[in-house]
């Protein structure tokens, strides 16, 4: 077994939340997190990159500190605020600009999937008004500038005013605003989909988990693949861009990254690209995951080139930054 020197930051303890130390441990080809916490001792070191096929310093390569550094997390001097990452919000300390703020509009959600991060349902507590709504964009505005804006949740297409958020939005100057969705709306209230369109809605951020109900069934906990289809021929009619985004799951659909591939390109023009997000455990999710469970980048990297046939191939991709 070959250790290289660990790389200190700072983390989360998972059970009681206090910020601790942790160390990026480099072990054969795989890189793991490693962290301790005053309350509930060492905790189980966690599996965060595999070597192959991009080394994580290359992946990372501009956006870490060097092996010997600490990367402290900003905190704060003012009274009664606790800083990074508990309520700093849009903070000036952070070193990287903000690719697209997330507005969440509601908690409120129709489906209750069993893997929801935000454990988002229905009666989950008051929407934001639309002068709250206002003064978030103009925060985002004053702190970020004009920066694309996803409308999120919960599921934002129970708000019958999403619409007029939108086009609030646009009115204040922002150009590129998303919705984040499930699509059912969508497929089945064309009037709302026009008005969103018509409203200045940029693009469609659409849960699509895969091809086959099975995968809905287990991951959603209801079979959507018809409402699916239907989503995205609407949004082919009304000529508004879609991501298709999966949330990728252990033993679940990580087998259909290939065939979300090719019908994304099936639906070009209308489908714009394909986000894959491997699920993440916490929210509605009951068991801690195993190292075993987790979908990393590079697995994602080598199932796109295996799973199209070198059509797309792990160079093609490139690290942000």
């Amino acid at each position: 077994m070959t250790v290289s020197p660990p790389a200190i930051t700072e983390s989360l303890c998972p059970h009681c939340l206090r910020r601790i130390p942790a160390r990026r441990v480099f072990i054969d080809d795989s890189v793991y997190l490693e962290k301790s916490c005053p309350q509930h001792g060492e905790l189980e070191r966690v599996l965060i990159w595999k070597e192959y096929p991009w080394p994580y310093a290359k992946w990372t390569s501009g956006r870490l500190g060097s092996a010997s550094s600490v990367e402290h997390l900003p905190q704060s001097d003012e009274p009664g605020v606790k800083g990074c990452p508990y309520d700093c919000g849009i903070c000036q300390n952070h070193e990287q600009a903000t690719c697209t703020a997330i507005l969440e509009v509601t908690r409120e959600c129709a489906i209750g999937c069993p893997v929801c991060f935000a454990s988002s349902e229905q009666g989950h507590g008051l929407n934001p008004d639309m002068s709250q709504i206002e003064g978030m964009l103009q925060a985002i505005k004053d702190n970020r500038g004009l920066c694309p804006i996803q409308l999120s949740g919960g599921e934002p297409t129970l708000r019958d005013d999403l619409p007029q958020i939108v086009a609030l939005a646009r009115r204040m100057g922002f150009d590129h605003v998303q919705v984040n969705t499930n699509g059912l709306r969508l497929a089945n209230d064309e009037d709302y989909g026009q008005r969103l369109r018509d409203a200045g809605t940029t693009d469609f951020f659409l849960q699509f988990d895969g091809l086959s109900d099975e995968i809905y069934s287990r991951i959603r906990g209801t079979a959507l693949l018809r409402t699916k289809l239907r989503t995205v021929e609407r949004c082919a009619e009304l000529k508004v861009g879609i991501i298709l985004v999966p949330t990728l799951v252990r033993n679940v659909n990580e087998s259909q990254i290939g065939t979300i591939i090719q019908f994304a390109k099936q639906w070009i023009p209308t489908v714009k690209g394909v986000h894959f997000q491997p699920m993440t455990y916490l929210g509605r999710y009951p068991n801690s995951p195993s190292n075993d469970d987790r979908i990393l980048i590079p697995d994602i990297l080598m199932a796109i080139e295996e799973q199209t046939g070198g059509e797309l191939r792990v160079e093609n991709i490139v690290p942000p930054g």
